[in-house]
């Protein structure tokens, strides 16, 4: 956590096109609070712009409305493992200015978000037994991704399947396809069914839930086919 008092508006630096009234900034090291917050913050149905701060670069807007981003860095400069990354979420009326600057569609930024924030261990809000198929292309273009990964979603697309079975029909280790799994998740690019006797999914983050009881909704998946 940061020792510092949380400001009254985005930092200076932050591309945000006005000062909304912010969260208290929290952080932590690596991209899982991050990845984490995100989820929580897609089940909110008020508009929110969010900052992520990783150490030793300059903050990243997003605007969730867009599904867009502003950085001052190329995402080849995306950092994987972090020592720090401050997370400030700022809530906001639905018509005010969201990003100033070069905005960017959000996807390539969550799929490196997904991709590195958890190793090769389940998303916080998956579980294990749980079924996933592709539901919507991504633009595979803009995605920074290796042959491999690149395997793992268009295998994905074949029918429901868990992790496991997903690893065995891209004849690759389960390692290697979880943070694809993962990173696909945080882009909403995958239909999940629950596994048997599995848990329904993550509700958003206590914090969040506190400051918005009341516009809460979840996107709670069907069990079958």
């Amino acid at each position: 956590m940061t020792d510092s008092m949380p400001p009254s508006a985005p930092p200076a630096s932050a591309p945000f096109a006005s000062g909304p009234t912010p969260a208290p900034p929290s952080a932590a090291p690596g991209w899982a609070m991050s990845a984490t917050a995100i989820h929580g913050i897609q089940q909110i149905a008020r508009p929110m712009l969010v900052s992520l701060t990783p150490s030793g670069f300059g903050p990243i807007a997003i605007d969730f409305r867009s599904q867009e981003y502003v950085w001052q860095h190329r995402l080849s400069e995306f950092p994987p493992l972090p020592d720090n990354v401050v997370v400030g979420t700022y809530p906001i009326d639905g018509e005010a200015p969201g990003l100033a600057g070069h905005r960017l569609g959000l996807d390539p930024l969550l799929w490196m978000i997904g991709l590195n924030a958890f190793g090769g261990e389940r998303a916080s809000w998956l579980r294990a037994g749980d079924k996933y198929r592709l539901k919507w292309w991504p633009d595979l273009d803009l995605l920074p991704a290796t042959p491999e990964q690149l395997h793992v979603v268009k295998t994905s697309v074949k029918a429901l399947m868990t992790v496991e079975k997903l690893a065995q029909a891209a004849k690759l280790p389960v390692e290697q396809v979880q943070p694809v799994v993962n990173a696909l998740s945080l882009m909403n690019a995958l239909r999940r069914i629950e596994g048997k006797g599995g848990s329904p999914v993550l509700p958003p983050m206590a914090s969040l839930v506190a400051a918005q009881p009341d516009r809460v909704r979840g996107r709670h998946v069907r069990r079958g086919s």
